[in-house]
């Protein structure tokens, strides 16, 4: 749902009848799209500009946002966009390097004042300034050899809610600004360098063999210059693969300055492929989500396929730990638009975040992307998927929780949902429920639909719950919500309420709605700085009422990140048939576990048989005793396997 508050202001030099008339439309048309006392902003994140690798400046941006009904644009302009080698030892000073224009070569000050400026020229678009990040890459073969191959150059997160220029310009990345942030980390051996040149001074200021000895000191000397420890990162690209170190350190620094961070495109795949004498490759690495913490989020719906969204992937497994208390904070997904270019595959809008605001403002959509009010949509034409209820409702006590949000329970939980086209197209859609990792329920209906059901299957003695949505018409039109937690106090009836257990009915479009009063806890959120603030408070939570006791869940003695609720079965692995051009991975022995993240930390979900074979999905970068771990596809669910137990075919 758009909303044109310019539009508005004008409206208001008219005359009355005019304007009760407007209001009287406002209300009909907001009806739809608002729940629980929010309005629905279009947005699209992750848009490239001129000042990366985008053809369109921010303006002509902002003018095609404005032309298809979008309220919200936030940028994502890459950070720094460089490659460079040298020659180890003197790396910093012997070298090539390759860079391209970005938010750092044109000036974070340029940046964020270009973003602002067209913020205030165009009042019905909110425009909010973002980067994208590569904080590391690493170097394998030999430039010499003609294998030189520069290894997760496009692993990137997408920084948002940054106002001031100079946390730009600090941002942890290669071979970037110079920096004060790891002085202390690198004083030692810049001072060791410092020493060595000093005591090869010695001999030279002596005259002792000064042709040799005038070497040695302008070696030592190379080397302090290349050691100096101002340092953009504490990484260096020539000691192979340091796993997720460098991406956690970019997700601390972020919310050290009060940011919001989400990884992007995880699924993507560039191969390996070859520019000149340089090879590249970046892997799929949803494994990562599992590997770091603190980040705010991920990219949930992309114009290619995102596993992590399907039931018992990674994202499931996060959201499980921050139920059993391993996290801190849940992991909310967003629509990551990446745009470049109109006449690439993917256009401005076709990718979309809906964000859930109280008002049409820059912080109050910061707000919604820390506290996880959001879906995110894809879709093909000029209308999408809308999502006008998504909650959680306990029935005794009518307390209720939308998207991002906590409820306590004493009773069965209610879902409800309601769901159209923005434009009315009657179209069939298939509505999953997804509970704790699991399918619980699945709706195959014709829009406009309305669905109120009570899981009454769930058991409270197994732990807390989440809830989330995923809703499809065609591979080209679907939407996926986040989460709504749900913690069972005391007094849950053995009988279910006398409600009908689900209910479908066709919607009015024009039928208003009475936004809901709700009280209800939301997880923990990052904050996002506002403008012109240099902190904000985290998001405030309501609390359950005080009259009821706070219960202490006990959670399930599994090792960890198992979640309980439901239990999902055993993986019985079937004999698979093998497919040209496919590989495969063959059980050396008997008992090989299949795992639901790649490392021995993480449950069991089944075993193989000596012989057994799987299809191969690919191999991570995640290794143990110097052998990674493979993906693989048991029996439709992705599983993880050590390879050192299986041979690949």
């Amino acid at each position: 749902m758009r909303v044109n508050y310019h539009s508005a202001h004008e409206s208001l030099q008219k005359t009355k009848p005019v304007i009760w008339v407007g209001a009287l439309v406002f209300l009909l048309t907001t009806a739809g799209t608002a729940f629980a006392g929010f309005i629905q902003l279009d947005g699209v994140a992750d848009v490239k500009t001129r000042f990366s690798r985008g053809c369109s400046t921010m303006q002509e941006v902002t003018e095609l946002a404005r032309a298809r009904s979008i309220d919200v644009v936030v940028f994502g302009d890459q950070a720094r966009d460089a490659l460079e080698y040298g020659l180890v030892p003197f790396e910093h000073i012997i070298k090539i390097r390759n860079e391209n224009s970005s938010v750092l070569t044109v000036g974070a000050p340029a940046y964020v004042s270009e973003v602002n400026d067209n913020d205030k020229q165009f009042e019905e678009t909110l425009l909010i300034p973002g980067t994208e990040v590569a904080p590391f890459y690493y170097w394998t073969g030999n430039v010499f050899k003609g294998d030189l191959v520069a290894n997760n150059l496009d692993k990137h997160l997408f920084v948002v809610g940054f106002e001031a220029p100079e946390v730009y310009e600090q941002l942890p990345i290669l071979d970037s600004n110079f920096s004060q942030r790891y002085l202390k980390r690198h004083q030692y051996f810049f001072g060791g360098c410092v020493a060595l040149f000093l005591l090869s001074l010695v001999p030279v200021v002596k005259g002792y063999k000064r042709k040799i000895t005038g070497v040695v000191a302008g070696i030592m000397f190379l080397l302090v210059v290349s050691n100096q420890p101002l340092r953009s990162s504490p990484f260096s690209q020539y000691g192979g693969d340091l796993g997720a170190q460098p991406y956690q350190e970019l997700i601390d620094y972020v919310n050290e300055n009060g940011g919001l961070v989400f990884w992007n495109h995880m699924e993507a795949d560039d191969g390996a492929r070859q520019e000149g004498r340089v090879g590249y490759n970046t892997m799929p690495h949803p494994e990562d989500l599992v590997l770091t913490s603190g980040y705010t989020g991920f990219q949930s719906v992309a114009d290619f396929p995102i596993m992590q969204i399907e039931p018992g992937n990674e994202w499931d497994h996060v959201l499980g730990e921050y139920l059993q208390g391993q996290r801190e904070k849940p992991a909310w997904g967003y629509g990551g638009n990446n745009y470049l270019c109109e006449d690439g595959e993917t256009k401005l809008g076709d990718i979309r975040t809906v964000f859930l605001v109280r008002e049409k403002s820059r912080d109050n959509v910061l707000d919604a992307l820390a506290s996880g009010r959001m879906y995110a949509v894809r879709q093909k034409g000029d209308e999408r998927l809308s999502l006008d209820d998504f909650t959680v409702t306990d029935v005794k006590s009518g307390q209720m929780a939308a998207m991002g949000e906590e409820l306590t329970s004493s009773d069965f939980p209610e879902l409800k949902a309601r769901l159209r086209f923005t434009k009315g197209t009657a179209q069939t859609v298939r509505l999953s429920i997804i509970r704790n990792g699991v399918e619980v329920k699945q709706e195959t209906a014709a829009l406009p639909y309305e669905l109120t059901w009570r899981d009454v299957g769930v058991n409270r003695e197994e732990g807390p719950v989440f809830y989330r949505l995923k809703v499809e018409a065609d591979e080209a039109n679907y939407l996926v919500s986040n989460p709504i937690f749900v913690r069972f106090g005391k007094g849950m009836s053995d009988q279910v309420a006398s409600l009908p257990q689900s209910t479908t009915k066709k919607l009015s479009m024009v039928e208003p709605v009475k936004p809901k009063v709700q009280s209800s806890q939301r997880p923990d959120a990052p904050s996002a700085k506002p403008p012109g603030k240099p902190d904000q408070d985290k998001v405030a939570r309501p609390l359950a009422s005080p009259s009821k006791p706070e219960i202490r869940i006990q959670p399930p003695s599994l090792s960890p990140p198992a979640v309980k609720q439901p239990t999902a079965p055993a993986v019985k692995v079937p004999s698979v048939p093998e497919i040209a051009g496919q590989q495969s991975v063959v059980a050396k022995i008997n008992g090989v576990s299949l795992k639901t993240g790649p490392g021995p930390k993480f449950p069991e979900v089944g075993k193989l048989k000596k012989g057994d074979r799987l299809p191969l999905i690919r191999s991570t970068t995640v290794k143990f005793n110097g052998k990674p771990w493979l993906a693989v596809d048991a029996g439709g669910r992705k599983a993880y396997v050590w390879s050192g137990l299986v041979t690949t075919e």
